[in-house]
């Protein structure tokens, strides 16, 4: 092709950067495409300049409304704060001691003082003993021992049957008083409320990230807040849950767990709802410039039996009645199925074995029967399908008291996502464990550490200050203290302190059978 050629084809073809008699043709197209775009953009901005204009306008006579920042599909106008102002002091208010221990700080943080707040539910809290055994104790204990010249003050915010939703209004009122780090823990309590979840299921992601662009606009709080005055009537784009002012936990009421069914768990609408209100307060305590932990959850798999277990919906009935039979069968070989009371009888240990696996093959989400099976491969040594089938075992339970593995991933992916800090507590106590599972060594129930759990979590939790140079150990050595710190501690809390929390957990065991309401008043002093 000559030059001359050349340039007829680019001009013919719209190819760039040809020329034609001297012509440029690329800055020619380049016209023609401003030429035709240009006076369109212009008439769709002075169609939307009224409306720029009385955003601008809005912004500057009329008052920012202002926006709770809750899970969308809540109705929290009814929660009241956690705090009020005594005195020189912000204290927890009376009508929040049945869920709280009491706790409080100075209105007027002094120099050389670091406030830490600690939100979360009853393990933050450190049942089924107190805060002085929580891991927020700890935490302060190793604290004042890395930096003893300066001011802690450790705030336990932990509420019994406290879910993420219901932490996020805490974590709001908490930043105006001027914390250096929290610490979020949560998990377990995400099914406890009934709650309307299927705006989560129905809503696209893009929908809500619209409603909460659409909360900073003043035009649009102005337009609503004049339609609510005229009509007196909440709009919603989906059915909103009525919060109660304290947590009404579905085993509080007598026979609580037959509310708990198979088909009606939302196990995926439950984690979106707790994914939304953690990025929530991680970007809120951002936006604020104070760093957060986040805490995953453990629970004990090993040693905990799902609280309930039964079948689906859409089982038929000669399935149904298969598996009743199989189950009675497989009760029949013991009191129960527990593979140390067959130890030793090979033909009972395999008759069980195959009664389960039949279970699990009409049913692979029979939870009893996947924890039952992984206890005989665990006393089998057969460690990675026993791991399987507790974990499962867990995943499945119909009445879901323990964080499952997609809240702990959730909780994981958020970390990774938003940069933000993580401490992850069931891998540190996994691997603290025989097996990698994590049961009664460390736990004193389904979810709660004890004591010495709480005081390893405490100690990790300095340590990753210290990795992420939030805290600076002023002496070399300074663990080699503990240890006494530790004693002295314990034994300032006196025998009845230890007493009233076997009591406790006593009693949280009839709670998770629904058969007790949890949170008795902590103004009781006798045990």
């Amino acid at each position: 092709m000559t030059r001359s050629n050349r340039h007829v084809w680019y001009a013919q073809t719209g190819r760039w950067g040809g020329k034609r008699n001297g012509f440029d043709v690329s800055t020619r197209n380049q016209k023609s495409w401003i030429g035709f775009l240009g006076p369109r953009l212009l008439l769709v901005l002075l169609g939307f300049s009224p409306f720029i204009i009385l955003e601008i306008s809005l912004r500057t006579i009329w008052p920012k409304r202002t926006v709770t920042l809750s899970d969308p599909f809540l109705n929290c106008e009814q929660l009241t704060p956690l705090f009020y102002l005594n005195g020189d002091d912000y204290r927890i208010q009376q009508e929040h001691l049945k869920l709280f221990a009491p706790a409080q700080f100075p209105a007027n943080k002094k120099v050389n003082t670091s406030r830490v707040f600690c939100l979360g539910g009853s393990t933050t809290q450190g049942e089924p003993y107190k805060p002085p055994t929580a891991f927020p104790t700890w935490l302060q204990l190793n604290l004042e021992i890395v930096e003893p010249n300066k001011n802690w003050e450790i705030i336990n915010c932990g509420g019994l049957s406290y879910a993420s939703y219901r932490m996020l209004p805490i974590l709001i009122e908490i930043l105006q008083y001027q914390p250096d780090l929290v610490i979020l823990e949560c998990g377990h309590n995400e099914f406890l409320e009934e709650r309307e979840l299927s705006g989560w299921k129905q809503s696209p992601i893009v929908n809500r990230g619209a409603a909460r662009i659409a909360q900073s606009s003043r035009l649009i709080q102005f337009v609503a807040d004049g339609f609510h005055r005229v009509s007196q009537v909440e709009s919603t784009t989906t059915k909103r849950t009525r919060l109660e002012r304290e947590v009404d936990a579905l085993l509080d009421d007598q026979g609580g767990l037959e509310k708990y069914r198979r088909d009606e768990l939302n196990i995926k609408s439950v984690v979106t709802s707790m994914r939304w209100n953690l990025v929530a307060m991680v970007r809120a305590c951002k936006k604020s410039g104070v760093p957060v932990v986040l805490v995953v959850p453990t629970s004990n798999v090993r040693d905990c039996p799902p609280f309930k277990f039964e079948l689906g919906q859409q089982t038929d009935t000669a399935a149904k009645k298969q598996i009743e039979a199989l189950w009675a069968r497989a009760m029949s070989h013991a009191e129960n199925p527990d593979p140390e009371s067959l130890r030793g009888n090979v033909s009972q240990e395999s008759g069980l074995r195959e009664k389960l696996e039949k279970i699990l093959a009409i049913d692979s989400g029979h939870a009893a029967a996947l924890y039952w099976l992984g206890k005989l491969e665990l006393e089998n040594g057969q460690t990675e399908l026993a791991r399987r089938h507790l974990v499962m075992a867990r995943d499945n339970d119909v009445c879901p008291l323990r964080a499952v593995t997609s809240v702990q991933q959730a909780i994981r992916e958020i970390a990774t996502q938003e940069q933000t800090w993580c401490l992850d507590v069931d891998s540190m106590f996994a691997s603290l464990s025989e097996h990698g599972l994590v049961g009664d060594r460390w736990l004193i129930d389904h979810v709660h550490p004890r004591i010495e759990g709480h005081q390893i979590l405490g100690e990790q939790l300095a340590d990753l200050l210290i990795e992420k140079k939030w805290l600076k150990p002023t002496e070399k050595n300074w663990r080699s203290n503990r240890s006494a710190v530790y004693r002295d501690h314990l034994e300032g809390l006196g025998e009845d302190y230890f007493i009233r929390g076997k009591q406790r957990l006593a009693g949280l065991m009839m709670w998770t059978q629904g058969r007790t309401r949890k949170g008795l008043s902590h103004r009781e002093t006798k045990p």
